[in-house]
């Protein structure tokens, strides 16, 4: 199928894909096709993402389109401009499809939205779809767009990678623009793609980033203990070490390790509640004013729990940070972790919806290994591996601003893991 014929068939199923869709502009999304189908037939592309089609969370704006973040309870007007990181994917002939949907606010895991709906998990439908961009993977994962962005704060790129058996990739913290994006706890936020291997993430990262240095690939990777794998399922804990298997039988260097700063943020969580949160109750109501009754109910549950969090807790768990970001890099000292990217395997749509008890406790334990590398600031891949099982992935962390050594190294990964699946 032609890029002109893909685009008309993309317009053609958007009524059976509203809850990933929630916005497009046909006439650009149109005109943008052409324009790659001209240079294509005149083999004048301008690069790998030329003609690709990319779907945008509903948090970063795009041109005509109003950036409401999955929310009811703020009307935004139609961004006059793209987000930069949008630019400059239009600019490497990427053409955007339009506003995908999210968890409301960016504010859960989970990835379920109240008012637009639940995007379906492309790997299993009984199962949410991940969050908070939830509607950038199942775009990806359904076929309907070649690459994603989303935004990931605690987890939000990596658990729907995740969950539908796709690339997340979380840079450090200032790699890529973050003007025109709708926040939510702005120490924490930050755009990132989702693909389905790891060489489109790559040639994102290649236009979205000042940053053009080929990183190395780390031949020395960190793994958790069995301490630190205790909260895991079996069938996670399982998968991690039949992963860790086929590393050391292609003569990867593995160290079981207690790292301090993991724990450690544990700990500041238990003391504090979550940055995240509090961040979050600080900006949201403020955001839509006298709105906050129109907000899922869940996400009200998740600013109320987050009121008892002092002005001055909230400065000692951000000064608490930059510390354990330093000593994760010197506890990495060059190497790289490994981990599972979720402890249990998702919950399904249905459980989470009816109960807002078990809506809380899933959605604690999704994000509950993921938003411990966003607070130390890790660039960090999550990656599928084995059975292509919804919840089957293992992310790869590095110290702050080893992002190129994190992408090369996941490369790597991901051939080693491949030769695992066609095996």
């Amino acid at each position: 199928m032609n890029i002109l014929q893909r685009a008309c068939g993309f317009l053609a199923s958007l009524d059976a894909q509203r809850e990933v869709f929630v916005n497009v502009v046909p006439d650009t999304l149109m005109q943008e096709a052409q324009s790659a189908a001209a240079r294509q037939a005149a083999g004048r592309l301008l690069g790998p993402l030329d003609g690709q089609f990319v779907a945008v969370k509903a948090n970063i704006d795009v041109q005509a389109l109003p950036s409401h973040a999955g929310s009811l309870a703020i009307a935004p007007h139609p961004a006059e401009n793209d987000a930069p990181i949008v630019s400059r994917l239009r600019s490497a002939g990427a053409i955007i499809l339009g506003h995908v949907n999210m968890s409301e606010f960016a504010f859960s895991g989970l990835g379920v939205n109240p008012h637009f709906g639940t995007p379906m998990n492309a790997l299993d439908s009984t199962k949410v779809p991940g969050g908070s961009s939830s509607g950038s993977a199942s775009a990806v994962a359904l076929g309907l767009a070649d690459i994603a962005l989303g935004t990931d704060t605690s987890g939000s790129v990596r658990i729907p990678a995740a969950c539908q058996g796709l690339v997340g990739f979380r840079p450090t913290m200032g790699r890529y623009e973050s003007a025109g994006i709708v926040p939510l706890a702005p120490s924490l936020d930050t755009p990132g793609p989702l693909a389905s291997n790891v060489s489109q993430v790559c040639a994102v990262d290649r236009v979205l980033s000042d940053h053009k240095e080929t990183g190395r690939v780390c031949r020395q990777i960190l793994c958790l203990n069995d301490d630190a794998l205790v909260e895991c399922s079996p069938e996670i804990g399982a998968m991690y070490n039949q992963a860790l298997q086929k590393l050391s039988d292609h003569g990867i260097d593995l160290e079981r390790v207690d790292l301090q700063s993991f724990a450690r943020v544990t700990k500041v969580f238990q003391t504090y509640g979550t940055l995240v949160s509090a961040e979050a109750f600080r900006l949201v109501p403020n955001l839509v004013g006298d709105q906050l009754s129109k907000l899922d109910p869940n996400v009200r549950d998740r600013l109320a729990q987050a009121a008892s969090i002092r002005d001055s807790e909230l400065q000692e768990m951000l000064a608490l940070r930059r510390t354990l970001i330093s000593n994760f890099g010197r506890e990495l000292s060059g190497k790289m972790l490994l981990y599972p990217t979720l402890p249990w395997y998702p919950p399904s749509v249905q459980a989470v919806i009816r109960d807002r008890d078990v809506f809380a406790r899933e959605n604690a334990l999704i994000l509950s290994i993921a938003m411990k590398t966003a607070f130390l600031d890790a660039p960090t891949i999550a990656l599928p591996f084995g059975e292509r099982r919804a919840g089957n992935s293992l992310s790869l962390s590095g110290a702050a601003n080893s992002d190129p050594d994190v992408l090369a190294t996941a490369s790597f990964l991901e051939r080693v893991f491949s030769e695992e699946n066609d095996g």
